[in-house]
């Protein structure tokens, strides 16, 4: 008994100290969310050019598809694009039996050559003449042209600026209005969309005759989406 007597007063002690303490308050806080978005005039081109060949010989085929690939890609270096800002993303070649009208094989098979170019042009302003270049020394299809930025970092970091002001003069706004005063920043993360919205402009057939073809750059937007939690004093 004599021993278990100091125990016990111990553990109450303990006990006493612990629920002293009680639980903490809890800060209140708002959260509140800004959106920026930032609009830049393209100043790269991202261009894949097609060039298809076809034959009853599968090597003639693909001879003169590699002659017209090199043709493209000479003319695409005089038009001043580098060798780094080129290559070629697809080669492919297939074959198809041919059938007379009465649906019987013929024995014959043609030959589909595709190779595909994909370059950068660093003179979105130079594309027209440059697709009707390509078009005119072996290139028979334009597959896609995407606008984009060299540096996207620059209006994704003003987007974010904006979002960040946004979310800023709303939580100031809340608060006047509910009597309370901001106190710092607890907390911000980004979410939504950080992916800039690319235009692409429309395929285009087969190229000939003279002029340059009509493409227009138009505009890239850049959003952003930003969540501030503040504490409320």
């Amino acid at each position: 008994m004599r021993k278990a007597l100091p125990i016990l007063l111990l553990a109450g002690l303990v006990l006493g100290a612990c629920t002293g303490t009680g639980p903490q308050p809890e800060q209140r806080t708002i959260i509140v969310t800004g959106t920026g978005t930032t609009r830049v005039t393209p100043d790269i081109a991202v261009v894949s050019l097609g060039v298809q060949t076809q034959g009853a010989d599968v090597g003639a085929a693909v001879q003169e598809n590699s002659r017209r690939a090199r043709a493209v890609t000479d003319a695409l270096t005089e038009q001043g694009i580098a060798a780094e800002d080129m290559r070629t993303v697809n080669f492919y070649v297939s074959s198809q039996q041919l059938f007379d009208p009465m649906g019987l094989p013929t024995g014959e098979t043609t030959y589909t050559v595709d190779n595909t170019i994909l370059f950068t042009l660093r003179a979105p302003e130079k594309l027209g003449a440059v697709l009707q270049v390509a078009l005119r020394v072996g290139s028979n299809s334009v597959q896609s042209v995407n606008y984009s930025v060299a540096d996207p970092s620059v209006p994704m970091d003003e987007a974010r600026q904006l979002a960040v002001a946004d979310a800023q003069r709303q939580a100031e706004q809340l608060a006047a209005a509910a009597g309370v005063s901001l106190g710092t920043v607890r907390s911000i993360s980004e979410g939504g969309s950080v992916t800039p919205l690319y235009y692409e402009a429309p395929a285009f057939g087969k190229g000939g005759g003279g002029g340059g073809v009509p493409v227009e750059s138009g505009t890239l937007e850049f959003p952003a989406q930003i969540t501030l939690t503040y504490i409320l004093n």
